[in-house]
């Protein structure tokens, strides 16, 4: 449900024009309070600019080599931290912070669950598949509402931030490509403590009930005539029909 299928030879493809990437940066609302996680930083062509802009820049690499050359270019860097290793298993910054990455294609649902799961990450410009793009966003980028852009719409404002030629990266691509934006909205839509019913609801009755066809406003306003008119044995039953169809999904977002 969750996982997007590799249609790209490439999990990772890198933005080759400075004066495009400081556009996007200088575009966002990224500036000197904030603190900027970059998410593989390949050879460092964002975080150039990042660390012109922001107050302070995280930036985790997977592979050795190009941590190494990271390293090199940027040691006179007094605002930039740099790791080396596996984002997937990488402590998140303690207190608020951005998240401005090219992502390799191959992890985007698992860079966004893990984001999106935390309650320090404000705001994220992901360059990822425009087929991904479609799935998180839902309507109106797509034509109707995935599982995972109706779990987030209430925490979440996602939103196409920028359509890139194939020409941008190296080497080229032979899929479209697209930067979101998600931003953790100020007032949830869903209580706090309706949060995992909101999500088996929605798991319960994506299907059933065609939610892919309705706009996330109706199925906010089903939800909310389901907290209020449903009795306790039917929320158990809900929840544990969900449950038992989670069991079977390998990836699905999970809302803390």
């Amino acid at each position: 449900m969750y996982r997007l299928r590799r249609k790209f030879s490439y999990s990772k493809i890198f933005l080759h024009d400075p004066k495009l990437v400081e556009k996007l940066i200088r575009k966002s609302s990224i500036g000197k309070k904030d603190t900027v996680l970059e998410i593989g930083s390949g050879k460092g062509i964002i975080t150039s600019e990042l660390i012109k802009i922001a107050g302070k820049v995280i930036a985790v690499e997977l592979d050795s080599k190009l941590y190494q050359k990271l390293r090199v270019k940027f040691h006179n860097a007094a605002n930039l931290k740099i790791y080396q290793g596996n984002f997937l298993n990488f402590k998140l910054p303690v207190g608020p912070y951005k998240v401005f990455s090219n992502l390799p294609f191959n992890i985007t649902s698992s860079v966004i669950r893990k984001l999106t799961a935390d309650e320090n990450f404000r705001e994220g410009y992901l360059i990822v598949q425009k087929e991904a793009a479609k799935r998180f966003i839902g309507y109106p980028q797509d034509t109707k509402n995935s599982m995972v852009s109706l779990l987030l719409k209430p925490w979440f404002d996602i939103s196409n931030y920028w359509k890139f030629r194939r020409s941008d990266f190296v080497p080229q691509p032979n899929v479209d490509t697209l930067m979101i934006r998600i931003i953790r909205v100020r007032q949830p839509l869903v209580d706090r403590n309706n949060a995992n019913l909101y999500r088996d609801f929605v798991v319960y009755n994506y299907s059933r009930l065609n939610f892919a066809g309705l706009d996330s406003k109706t199925i906010l306003r089903k939800f909310e005539s389901f907290v209020q008119r449903a009795s306790s044995k039917e929320k158990i039953k809900v929840s544990k029909k969900a449950g038992e169809y989670l069991k079977h999904q390998k990836s699905f977002h999970k809302i803390e």
